[in-house]
């Protein structure tokens, strides 16, 4: 004992329209000490009046509900606009079709596959409790997604291509100081955290 508080645990809701899997995500995060279930509910309504009553540090939601429940296109704005502070995560059954961009533009901070194992579940609340977006593996938002300024994607593909930043300002013509402003800003809006996940985006450089 040292004498210093232990670390206040993150307070946790959860919004899924099947028990067994709201009571399998409960059961993983009450075994880590860095998490408290504070609410869990089936139906959206129950799970906002929650919201207004109780202080939460990142909400946990299923993006398909019940049918005659809102729909995600309904929900994520509203949680978004109803709660600004509180990190919205998703924790959805992805497809190839599922559109990353359109969730985390209306308001999502962050989407974990129900096919992840669920230690990346745990990571995720982190991530998104620091204020950072987290994506699927393998999963980075499109360049065409208007989160970066032409400067800032000019420096990230030169980044993925390899160039140091010593590199890029010398072939850009830019100060060290610049490019190195012009990068961590890049990082910052994409909620990426260091340059390994940097050139973990590199399969992707280039797609359209």
């Amino acid at each position: 004992m040292n004498g210093h508080p232990a670390p206040r645990r993150l307070r946790l809701a959860l919004l899924d329209d099947h028990e067994v899997v709201r009571r399998g995500i409960a059961l993983h995060l009450t075994r880590d000490r860095r998490f408290s279930i504070a609410a869990s509910h089936s139906l959206s309504e129950d799970f906002i009046t929650t919201l207004h009553r109780l202080p939460v540090d990142v909400a946990i939601i299923d993006l398909a509900l019940s049918p005659g429940d809102r729909g995600s296109d309904a929900l994520i704005p509203l949680l978004r606009s109803t709660f600004p502070r509180i990190p919205l995560l998703a924790f959805a059954t992805l497809s190839p079709a599922t559109n990353l961009s359109h969730l985390i533009n209306a308001g999502l901070s962050g989407i974990v596959g129900k096919a992840e194992p669920l230690p990346m579940l745990s990571d995720a609340i982190v991530r998104v409790h620091q204020g950072l977006n987290r994506l699927p593996p393998g999963c980075i938002l499109p360049a065409d997604c208007n989160v970066l300024s032409r400067n800032e994607r000019e420096v990230l593909e030169l980044v993925l291509a390899g160039l140091t930043v010593s590199e890029i300002a010398l072939r850009r013509h830019r100060s060290v100081k610049t490019v190195s402003t012009q990068k961590v800003s890049a990082l910052r809006k994409l909620g990426v955290r260091n340059d390994a996940e940097i050139y973990a985006m590199r399969p992707h450089a280039g797609a359209s």
